[in-house]
């Protein structure tokens, strides 16, 4: 027997035997149950921890919470760089406080960060640009004063110079911290809803190809993420044609980073929010090889619509070995929430105060997880 024919019989060999173990998977598949069952919360303020500590001991696990993301930003008294906290910011003893709720019923924790735009709110520049100038991306394209909502043409917020050498030096150790603090075995990094990549006048990033510039900071947090044994999340807009899909600036990208999606891990969790309809977005990252969350906000019926798409193509995966990995993929849901924590856990039980619209994002909330709980019993 020649070697190119033992070559072939070996490597027939191997397929079969991957196949076979595929075959025993995929009938044993348990497609109704969601692996990630998750929640975005702002950081409270210090008065409300022990309110948000009491919610996730008692109401999460009720719910089917699994996990449980903090959007502490620059709301905690970093260590590294105590120039950048916010006022009243919380302090190391509060979030560990947060995350011993979590460990006490076994709910996962992962913090979170913005690290690209979102680094002005409004006319207001935030902490890191207030403080370290030189990273803007655009020092002369600012926000209107007074402040004026343009759309999705116009100004929307400051953001970061991916290629600044210098960022780095400040970005790691804040992300350390966090991770360090929480034992966290992930760091959610935002990158969402970044207008301004590739600014022209910028000496780094100028002319140069916008997905080319996306997938090098990618790349960056990821292999330093990778160094801490951390995991990394990260929303999906900038990696989705906003003109082939006609979902536009917020929910997708008009400055040609969605070419990034090809040239960045597929280890990458992708955090897929829609807000104001169902596309299958979540099909596309996870035939692209990225395990993805469908993330809704305050609308139900597009909640409930997302949740019928993971478990439509979870449920796919028992139907033959090849659509497994796929399925695999389709992780779970990621429920978001921008309102204050105090406001989401007051309309949560209908007591205290909370406006109409955090009504709208707790009976959201409450909806999903009821119909994630009946799927699981199906």
């Amino acid at each position: 027997m020649g070697k190119r024919s033992l070559k072939w019989i070996l490597l027939w060999g191997s397929i079969m035997v991957a196949l076979q173990l595929n075959a025993q998977d995929f009938r044993s598949f348990k497609w109704q149950e969601l692996p990630v069952r998750g929640l975005l919360l702002s950081v409270p303020q210090k008065q409300d921890i022990p309110m948000l500590c009491d919610f996730i001991r008692k109401a999460l696990p009720k719910e089917g919470v699994n996990t449980l993301a903090l959007r502490i930003e620059y709301w905690y008294q970093f260590q590294s760089h105590p120039e950048l906290a916010e006022p009243n910011a919380i302090s190391k003893e509060g979030l560990l406080q947060i995350v011993q709720a979590c460990r006490d019923v076994n709910i996962r924790f992962i913090p979170t960060m913005n690290l690209l735009a979102h680094q002005s709110e409004q006319t207001e520049i935030g902490p890191l640009l207030k403080h370290y100038p030189q990273f803007d991306e655009s020092p002369d394209y600012n926000p209107p004063v007074p402040w004026k909502n343009g759309g999705m043409f116009d100004f929307y917020s400051k953001s970061l110079c991916p290629a600044h050498p210098d960022l780095p030096g400040i970005l790691f150790p804040l992300m350390d911290e966090l991770i360090d603090v929480c034992g966290a075995d992930a760091l959610h990094v935002g990158l969402d809803e970044a207008w301004i990549v590739g600014y022209d006048k910028c000496p780094r990033c100028g002319g140069r190809d916008k997905s080319d510039i996306l997938a090098e900071y990618i790349n960056m947090l990821h292999a330093h993420l990778k160094q801490k044994g951390c995991e990394m999340w990260m929303w999906s807009d900038r990696l989705i044609d906003g003109k082939t899909t006609n979902l536009l600036a917020w929910q997708a990208s008009m400055n040609d980073t969605h070419r990034a999606i090809d040239r960045i891990p597929k280890d990458i969790v992708i955090c897929d929010w829609k807000y104001e309809s169902a596309p299958p977005t979540p099909a596309y990252f996870a035939l692209k090889g990225f395990n993805v969350l469908a993330s809704a906000c305050a609308n139900t019926d597009v909640a409930l619509a997302q949740l019928d798409q993971i478990l439509a193509g979870r449920k796919d995966g028992t139907r033959a070995e090849f659509a497994l990995p796929v399925a695999q993929r389709m992780k779970g849901v990621f429920e978001t929430m921008w309102i204050s924590t105090r406001e989401f856990i007051n309309a949560y039980y209908g007591k205290g105060e909370f406006r109409p619209g955090a009504k709208d994002n707790a009976d959201t909330f409450k909806a999903l997880f009821k119909d994630i709980r009946d799927a699981a019993k199906r």
